[in-house]
């Protein structure tokens, strides 16, 4: 019994120490001002810090998130319902491209697309159209571009969605003779449970976004409440408590969502319509004129998503002089031979590429021994997951601002290093990491390795003969997953780095704050362009390096 104990137990001391700690006594510093020698107003106890959150600027901001949010939601919710529909329930051409651009908005960081905008209609930017940058450059461009952005998160949740409704309900409804819109309309309604939930999801995404708010909503002068936070920690003097009210109120805006979703949640009956007999649905043949319509609005969708940054940033990028007009002569390669030359601009991508290595793994080691933990039937596991939701509903400025006062003590000062850094990355890719692995290895059963160990192979050879070879290429994938995203990282980044070592993230923030946009866009494509380069080639070298038989158990369905 004890020894069943010992790992959840581990998992919950490790989570405790990496979110727990930092959190709670970050958050608590809005009700406890002088928690820890802080020097504050007012009492022991004080609610001084709320009411200055809900001042004027504090409370526009918190009001600017929960609109946009909420503008975002249905933009993203919308759109990821249709392109899922088509690419699940139609004989749409180019539906793996539809596919393989929607993984590409997840995996580029949202800054990116905020500044594309930038780059293109921002007064002395690539294109002198005042209406446009009317509407981009304002307050609807930032609940746009975080909608785009957000697509990914709603169609994979509708996808799967769409994917269950049964081929039954689509034959009852022609049989009774039906209109096609109205059983359109009915379909939709069954998928309303899953609608929701890609609302909630994207909501509480764009309220804990800080790249966008950052960048394009921070060039308007519009604040929101990650901003607000980010504010407060940067403040003379820092004001922990304002930042910790901030936080506080920014997590109870995703509440109504929560609410909304429990509430459709607790009447699930009605929605529930696979049965034992329910049939795959049939794909949907569009017209030629029908294809060309859905063609052009997932064009429209796509150039503005991705088509509009990757041209914004290359065109800034070749510009040899960006106060001359773009044309052929005015095309120079020297911003990228800079991105190599100049030390400090090198320097942050390869520090952030060496940070997302060692995070990756660390991620990894954490991932597979919660997910292990996870599979057992313990009250301990169940409070581990509890913890893990935690982190995934957790903006990632909240948790950075946790790790800056938790870890600035004398009985852990690691604020202002590599390792506080590493750490906060860890966190914060420690749920989706588990979650990966969770699956593959909840597959494996237990008689394999009772009967190994009956056949007396040692533990350590037991992982090396028979986990390892099964976890191979989901490892692999949350491996890649994980170092491509905490090589963008911003929110962490920004608060957390060391003195002089500037990640890439901060350094791409850094050079368009301080206009220098040519060096931004070229060490943002440099960046974007070597770890797909990686990706690919770690790809390629474990399929070729790794034994043929561990690539067969990881990928082949058992027949």
């Amino acid at each position: 019994m004890a020894k069943r104990l010992i790992l959840p137990l581990l998992g919950i001391a490790i989570v405790a120490l990496l979110l727990g700690y930092p959190l709670l006594s970050f958050l608590a510093l809005a009700v406890f001002p002088h928690l820890f020698g802080q020097t504050a107003s007012g009492g022991i106890v004080s609610l001084h810090s709320f009411a200055e959150a809900l001042s004027s600027y504090n409370l526009r901001a918190l009001l600017n998130s929960m609109w946009i949010g909420a503008g975002a939601g249905v933009i993203a919710t919308s759109t990821g319902l249709w392109l899922s529909w088509l690419t699940s329930r139609t004989t749409l051409p180019g539906r793996r491209l539809i596919e393989g651009a929607v993984w590409a908005i997840l995996l580029l960081p949202s800054y990116f697309m905020a500044v594309g905008w930038q780059f293109l209609l921002a007064p002395g930017g690539l294109i002198d159209m005042p209406w446009a940058s009317t509407i981009m450059i304002s307050a609807f461009g930032v609940m746009l571009v975080l909608g785009l952005k957000l697509i990914p998160f709603a169609y994979l949740t509708l996808v799967a969605a769409w994917l269950a409704v049964p081929e039954e309900i689509d034959e009852a409804g022609r049989v009774h003779g039906i209109s096609g819109r109205t059983r359109v309309r009915l379909a939709l309604g069954l998928l309303v449970p899953s609608i929701l939930a890609a609302f909630a999801m994207v909501y509480a995404e764009s309220l804990a976004d800080f790249g966008v708010a950052d960048t394009l909503a921070a060039g308007v002068n519009f604040p929101m409440a990650t901003y607000s936070i980010y504010a407060a920690l940067n403040a003379m003097p820092l004001n922990f408590g304002l930042a910790a009210a901030d936080s506080w109120l920014l997590l109870s805006l995703v509440l109504p969502a929560v609410w909304l979703q429990t509430r459709v949640n607790r009447r699930a009956e009605r929605y529930r319509i696979i049965t034992g007999r329910a049939r795959p649905p049939r794909r949907r043949r569009l017209s030629r004129g029908q294809i060309a319509v859905q063609l052009g609005g997932v064009a429209v969708v796509m150039t503005l998503a991705l088509g509009i940054p990757v041209f914004s940033a290359d065109s800034v990028s070749l510009v040899g002089d960006i106060s001359k007009p773009f044309s052929l002569s005015n095309i120079s390669f020297a911003h990228y031979a800079n991105v190599f030359r100049v030390p400090e601009v090198f320097g942050a991508l390869l520090y952030s590429a060496k940070l997302s290595l060692v995070a990756s793994a660390g991620a990894i080691l954490l991932g597979l021994g919660v997910a292990l933990a996870l599979m057992r039937p313990t009250g301990l596991a169940r409070v581990l997951d509890w913890g893990l939701l935690t982190i995934m509903a957790l903006p990632g400025l909240i948790l950075a601002a946790g790790y800056i006062f938790a870890f600035n003590q004398p009985w852990l000062p690691l604020y202002g290093t590599s390792a506080a850094l590493a750490m906060a990355y860890v966190t914060g890719a420690l749920p989706v990491t588990s979650r990966m692995l969770l699956g593959p290895v909840g597959q494996q059963h237990r008689s394999m390795h009772e009967a190994a160990a009956v056949h007396g192979v040692s533990a350590g050879r037991r992982w090396l003969r028979i986990r390892l070879p099964l976890l191979a290429t989901p490892i692999m994938f949350a491996f890649l997953l994980t170092a491509s995203h905490i090589v963008f990282e911003l929110p962490a980044s920004e608060l957390l780095y060391p003195p002089g070592s500037p990640p890439l993230a901060v350094a791409l923030i850094a050079y368009l704050h301080g206009f220098n946009f040519e060096t931004e866009a070229a060490l943002q494509l440099t960046a974007i362009a070597m770890v797909g380069g990686a990706v690919l080639l770690a790809r390629f070298a474990f399929a070729r390096l790794t034994p043929c038989a561990w690539q067969r158990l990881s990928t082949e369905p058992t027949r």
